[in-house]
């Protein structure tokens, strides 16, 4: 089914199903029984499929595991994890408190992924300095770019334009060589149409720290060019967007980019 059609669509949301691809199965009366989110290789999608055919490693599966006295932290977790795929975000707070109650163990994924989902709750449910308090006493978990990113798009969808900048510019801090954090705070500024001198010079860093990776570097060019393009250095936007083009001569997206930067360039050398 395709997510984006009316009818995959109801389904899509009527199972809480979030981001593609998703695999969703259910009974013969509609009960989900288990789902697989993500890409995998085709051989653990076999196996995958193979354990939900035998009910293993489900949620019915970990919860009858649970109430006949196996309570281990992998158990738990995976009950937690479950509910949380499935969007019962109370269900999955109920099983990571009793997780980290009674598995305190911070260098465990567990912990730290129970952790994580219990400040980013809290932050959803309106306690701002929830994962602010979070990157603060686990610094070094896997999780905090995570965090930043939860922020930062809360923020935008909420319209707060300032502390979703405050948000980047604190994850930038954190991590100055991280690509994803430089390439869309860049993009988002070039939305905004804020701070776009300070936006291109980060994609610009990015681009350099890409230099291994083309495809990446690809993707991060072209935000250099929308920057340079809300900035009207049309010449140089087209300069860039063609860098991209040299990478992926088969993206339509980058073509059609030069196109709207040459368009903009025409229009701006016209006599008022």
């Amino acid at each position: 089914m395709n997510a984006n059609e009316e009818n995959a669509r109801k389904v899509f949301d009527e199972y809480n199903c979030k981001g593609v691809p998703h695999l969703l199965f259910v009974d013969d009366k509609g009960n989900e029984v288990d789902r697989i989110i993500g890409y995998l290789p085709p051989s653990e999608y076999l196996a995958r499929i193979q354990d939900i055919i035998n009910n293993k490693h489900t949620l019915d599966d970990y919860i009858s595991q649970y109430e006949n006295g196996k309570a281990n932290a992998e158990i738990i977790a995976g009950i937690a994890l479950k509910y949380e795929d499935r969007g019962d975000s109370d269900n999955a707070k109920k099983f990571y408190t009793i997780l980290i109650k009674d598995f305190p163990d911070p260098s465990s994924e567990y912990y730290q992924r129970g952790t994580y989902f219990l400040a980013s709750d809290a932050f959803e449910k309106g306690v701002s300095m929830a994962l602010n308090a979070y990157i603060a006493s686990f610094p070094d978990s896997p999780f905090i770019e995570d965090a930043f990113f939860t922020m930062a798009y809360h923020y935008a969808e909420e319209e707060m334009a300032e502390e979703e900048i405050k948000v980047y510019l604190k994850m930038i801090d954190h991590f100055p060589k991280n690509l994803g954090a430089l390439n869309s705070y860049a993009w988002r500024m070039s939305e905004l149409e804020m701070r776009l001198e300070d936006a291109l010079k980060k994609v610009q860093k990015a681009v350099i720290l890409s230099a291994d990776s083309p495809n990446s570097q690809a993707n991060i060019i072209d935000t250099e060019a929308e920057v340079l393009w809300k900035l009207k250095r049309f010449d140089a936007a087209i300069d860039a967007i063609e860098k991209a083009i040299s990478i992926d001569p088969k993206n339509d997206y980058f073509r059609d980019q030069k196109e709207k930067f040459i368009q903009s360039k025409k229009e701006a050398s016209q006599p008022v």
